[in-house]
């Protein structure tokens, strides 16, 4: 992947910082990417697809091998298996009393502990594409789960849609320092309303730079202060 993505680049006569850019990361990201020292995301992946002009399936076919076809699908697999079990455990941390959480809310503790998640160690739990939408940042498989999994249970009160569990996570698809990870932002959010916790995400830089339904690059929460990113 790391010479195609060169040989891209420099065809289109892109310097790193030009096609850094481009992919919403930093042009040490994007050496890091070229050097061979950091994967690509899957929505990265997309993003140079589309920059190029080509399909994702043809950049796999030219640049991949079998087994490396393979490793990217387990990839896949593996991100919506942890993007599944930190729903259950930003519920389970972070509903009230009751056992129970409104999907906004969910959706913006789960958002908040991806990019925090990256804030630390440029690694986000899943590494799901999110976009932003008009309640904020959110991962469209969010709304797969919520919708068809049996692990959840989804009811209406009012005007607002609560989010419950029907089984418990389990502690070993996320690593302990992940989960700690959660556990901290889920606590510190728990006894937020819905409408404080959104207006905390619509203040931060990746919803505010971003156009609508856009996806938002994990590397511009790299831009804010520490008290910011959670």
């Amino acid at each position: 992947m790391k010479n195609l993505i060169i040989k891209l680049r420099k065809a289109a006569k892109l310097s790193q910082e030009e096609l850094a850019q481009k992919l919403g990361m930093s042009r040490p990201t994007l050496m890091a990417v070229e050097n061979g020292t950091r994967d690509i995301t899957l929505g990265e992946l997309k993003l140079i697809s589309k920059i190029f002009d080509i399909p994702v399936e043809v950049i796999l076919d030219e640049d991949m091998g079998v087994l490396e076809k393979m490793e990217l699908q387990n990839f896949s697999e593996k991100a919506f298996q942890k993007f599944h079990n930190l729903i259950l455990q930003c519920i389970k941390y972070g509903a009230g009393a009751d056992g129970k959480i409104t999907k906004t809310k969910l959706a913006k503790l789960v958002y908040l502990c991806d990019f925090a998640s990256y804030y630390k160690s440029l690694h986000p739990i899943s590494g799901l594409e999110y976009h932003k939408l008009a309640q904020g940042p959110v991962a469209i498989e969010f709304f797969d789960i919520l919708e068809s999994n049996e692990s959840i249970s989804v009811e209406k009160k009012n005007n607002a849609f609560l989010v419950s569990l029907n089984e418990q996570p389990d502690d070993s698809v996320l690593s302990k320092e992940e989960q700690k990870l959660v556990r901290t932002i889920c606590e510190k959010w728990k006894k937020a309303d819905t409408k404080q916790i959104v207006d905390f995400t619509h203040k931060q830089l990746p919803w505010a730079m971003c156009r609508d339904r856009e996806v938002i690059p994990y590397s511009l929460i790299n831009n804010e202060e520490p008290q910011n990113v959670y």
